[in-house]
Parts: structure tokens; sequence; C-alpha cells
């Protein structure tokens, strides 16, 4: 993904200096950092959360429900 990247955002940025383009130039820098600094996905980056063992401190008290009855 870094390299699709820094291509897009090289490409981008070329075309930006060749046409004088102040937003595409914009939009090409933050393809190029994203792709330099690894940065992009979010806070916690582009890996899929791995599922944890749910620990026992949890309370695992049932849940009583109470039955509400509307007025006909």
């Amino acid at each position: 993904m870094r390299l699709a990247r820094l291509l897009m955002g090289g490409y981008a940025m070329f075309e930006a200096i060749k046409t004088q383009e102040l937003f595409l130039g914009l939009l090409a820098g933050i393809l190029l950092i994203q792709a330099l600094f690894n940065i992009g996905c979010g806070a916690q980056g582009c890996g899929i959360p791995t599922k944890t063992k749910k620990s026992s401190s949890i309370n695992n008290e049932e849940t009583t429900y109470e039955e509400v009855h509307s007025k006909p």
C-alpha cells in the first residue's frame, strides 16, 4: 500500500508541477506524506484487530428484564 501511495503521489506531484495546479499538489503531498511516514489508516494503523479471550474479571451476572405493557 505504501508503494501504491508513493507512486500515485509522485505522479500526481509531477502533474501538479507541470500544470501548476495547487489543489492537485496538496493532494499529492498528502499521498506522499502518507507513503513516507506510513500513516493514513487512522490512529491504530491499517492492521486488523485481533480477537482476545474474554477475561474472567468480566461481570457474568444474568440480566433481568422487566415486561412493560402499554395502556389500551
